[in-house]
């Protein structure tokens, strides 16, 4: 629950007094009595970055300078200081990431171990606390008393404080992040079940507005639904070791959860980019997955996330079918948007996220920067973004059949109503055998008043391991991913090939996309413009010359000509 804006401003004045900074340093260490584990994997090429200097993207001369850097990403102040980056460093394992690891919190401890606006923030602190004690051997156990008396010291403080700050104006998977660690803090240093209880009613509270029947978190963000399981995992994890029955209920919401994740999940078993999102490793996802503990069938249809997957042979089709009401910081205007990977090649992507550059992060948050029709180059979703109760502009309708084993996607949403009185219909079919993608892009005129728009583009972003080529005559673009094959794109409209950005990992790549484009300056007059394209696998010689667009096998399947 948030405070008014008052009486937190009141809060912090509280917490900024010299008195309750002496209330603070009265407090004494508490001892370990059940231990918190963090079992999530690392990465050693990250801990080996760490020990040559540097960490979350900054550059630092040593363990003490950098705690002097103030990161300009907000993203990267909060990885910082919430130390979640202990984990590659105990990857990369040794006497030299263990003295990094502790040089690096005593700096910390020099520096922050004291009551700070920011740094104390409910969810920062809360991953802090949680990565201390969940990493507690990796980086005391073999240091000295007074150096784990220090830690645990300021661990009782830190968690005194979140106590003291319950109602801290923090929301979403930050609310998650400042609750975990305060009941793996109190639950690990012994503090009073009553408490404890009090912090699970509250986590309760927010699993029921969070998540979604369907299992997805209310940001609809893969990156950010991946963490939440986490965090409940930990917390089963620790509740059962303290004895306590109620973790079961918890196995409720993870199995719940986890069938969403697999919807999310390409060929190569990590992440579609969505809303904020970025591939993430297998292994983590894969960890996550094996401590789900119950068979968990992934879904294919999630109405309330707003997502859909089609699986056929060994591609699989992912698509945003979701109006994104539920407007927040991680929310892209993506409506439409698909991604499309065979086996564990990805093929069709969107560009992904830079979590540690703001001006970029949000650049990507516009619907050019994913594969789905825009007008004019305007996001779909940026009236609503500006103004909550326009998203009514959005109302989506889903669509999906099954013919002949072959799958059928109809997804209709008013997007470009308000601007230009257009209504969008994308059908999207897939083969039963996964070898053949077509698309059919719809703007009706609904006579409704706005501008006349110029122009509509339909792009598709390419991953970077796949290679593009425009076919000497013009009609047809080949892709030649690295793993083998051949695909060939047709359409019935202009189509060009253009430079794209790839942030789905820490590393920014250059890429390619294919752009389909239609003038609709004429649309008033003709109420409709159709734009088709088609997707197909080359068998044999890569000059074969793909289905064409008016077969009776796509008219079946879209019931008209």
């Amino acid at each position: 629950m948030k405070l008014p804006t008052f009486a937190w401003s009141l809060r912090q004045l509280y917490f900024n007094n010299p008195i309750y900074a002496w209330r603070l340093s009265r407090i004494e260490a508490r001892d370990i009595q059940t231990p918190a584990l963090d079992s999530w994997p690392g990465e050693i090429e990250v801990g080996r970055d760490i020990i040559n200097g540097k960490i979350v993207g900054l550059n630092f001369c040593d363990t003490k300078t950098v705690w002097e850097i103030k990161p300009k990403d907000p993203l990267s102040f909060e990885s910082l200081h919430g130390f979640t980056w202990l984990r590659h460093l105990r990857a990369q394992g040794g006497e030299e990431a263990r003295q990094t690891a502790r040089k690096l919190v005593l700096g910390w401890l020099n520096s922050f171990n004291n009551w700070h606006s920011t740094v104390w923030r409910g969810d920062i602190l809360g991953e802090r606390i949680s990565s201390w004690l969940g990493m507690f051997d990796f980086f005391c156990a073999s240091a000295s008393d007074d150096f784990r008396n220090l830690v645990l010291e300021s661990i009782s403080k830190q968690i005194t404080h979140g106590l003291n700050d319950i109602n801290s104006n923090v929301s979403g998977i930050k609310r998650i992040r400042s609750l975990k660690g305060l009941i793996i803090g109190c639950i690990a240093l012994n503090f009073s079940e009553e408490r404890i209880d009090r912090l699970q009613r509250l986590l309760y509270r927010e699993l029921e507005s969070q998540i979604f029947l369907d299992g997805g978190h209310t940001s609809r963000s893969p990156s950010t639904h991946i963490e939440f399981i986490m965090a409940l995992i930990d917390i089963r994890n620790i509740l059962r070791r303290y004895g306590l029955e109620n973790s079961e209920d918890f196995q409720i919401y993870i199995a719940k959860m986890s069938r969403m994740l697999r919807l999310w999940r390409h060929g190569d078993g990590k992440l579609a980019l969505f809303h904020n999102s970025q591939e993430n490793g297998k292994p983590l996802i894969d960890s996550v997955l094996g401590q789900v503990e119950s068979q968990q069938k992934t879904i294919y249809s999630a109405d309330q996330t707003g997502f859909h997957k089609i699986s056929a042979g060994s591609s699989n089709l992912i698509i945003d079918t979701g109006a994104g009401a539920n407007l927040n910081d991680e929310t892209h205007d993506s409506l439409t948007a698909f991604e499309f990977s065979t086996g564990k090649q990805r093929l069709i992507v969107n560009c992904g996220t830079s979590p540690g550059n703001f001006e970029l992060r949000e650049a990507l948050k516009v619907s050019s920067a994913h594969s789905m029709l825009t007008v004019d180059d305007k996001s779909i979703g940026m009236a609503a973004r500006k103004e909550p109760n326009s998203s009514r502009n959005l109302f989506t309708s889903v669509t999906r059949k099954l013919v002949d084993g072959c799958s059928l996607i109809e997804i209709t949403h008013e997007g470009y109503g308000e601007s230009y009185g257009l209504t969008h219909n994308r059908n999207l079919y897939l083969s039963a055998d996964g070898t053949d993608l077509r698309g059919e892009e719809t703007l009706n005129y609904s006579g409704a008043p706005g501008g006349i728009p110029e122009k509509a583009v339909v792009r598709f972003h390419l991953h970077p391991r796949v290679r593009a080529s425009l076919v000497q005559d013009g009609s047809s673009i080949l892709l030649r991913p690295t793993s083998g094959g051949f695909w060939r794109f047709k359409t019935d409209s202009a189509m060009a090939l253009e430079e794209s950005l790839y942030l789905g990992t820490a590393i920014r790549q250059r890429t390619e996309q294919i752009t389909v484009v239609r003038s609709l300056q004429d649309i008033r007059d003709k109420n409709r413009v159709v734009v088709r394209w088609a997707l197909s696998k080359e068998s044999g010689s890569v000059s074969r010359v793909g289905q064409s667009y008016g077969s009776k096998k796509w008219r079946n399947m879209n019931g008209r000509d």
